[in-house]
């Protein structure tokens, strides 16, 4: 079930109930002086309806960081840590399908950009063509994986329980 994890209170994060009660977080408060750059970093990395969601999959983690620079790198066994518990809580088998697929439609526009186009029977210009010939169905049915993934995490985001309830991290 998708949760919000990390509170903002005035446009900053707060360390709050999840950071001092899941491990993998407290690790990352206590490990640095200052947590507040490492919890930047890990929420709008990981989180789904982050403003850098839509950066591209190769360049995101280098893009988030140089955002949020602080004395944590991502070699930093709990930042290690941090991330695959995040990554296990917030990729689900089909957003990590949509991002598998962001990559893909990634670089498949990278070498449009960056391969010469070559004649003859050995070049590429046949395929170039071929690619030109579905673009706009291989972007209709992404835009329609989006959406689904866009439900699915609001589905997720929606409480199941009764009145003001809220679930916990290990219920659903």
């Amino acid at each position: 079930m998708y949760k919000e994890i990390f509170d903002i209170d005035n446009g900053e994060i707060v360390i709050n109930e999840h950071i001092l009660n899941i491990p993998v977080l407290r690790a990352v408060k206590d490990y640095y002086k200052d947590p507040l750059p490492a919890f930047r970093f890990l929420r709008y990395r990981y989180d789904p309806k982050s403003p850098f969601c839509d950066e591209p999959e190769e360049e995101k983690d280098e893009i988030v960081l140089r955002n949020f620079p602080g004395e944590y790198t991502l070699e930093d066994v709990v930042i290690i840590d941090a991330i695959q518990w995040l990554e296990e809580r917030y990729v689900t088998p089909t957003y990590r399908y949509f991002l598998d697929n962001k990559r893909l439609m990634e670089k498949i526009g990278a070498a449009g950009r960056n391969e010469e186009i070559t004649f003859g029977r050995d070049g590429n210009f046949a395929a170039m063509q071929r690619q030109l010939g579905t673009v706009g169905k291989t972007i209709t049915e992404f835009k329609q994986l989006e959406k689904i993934v866009e439900m699915e995490i609001e589905e997720m985001s929606k409480s199941k329980n009764r009145g003001t309830q809220e679930t916990g991290f290990g219920e659903d």
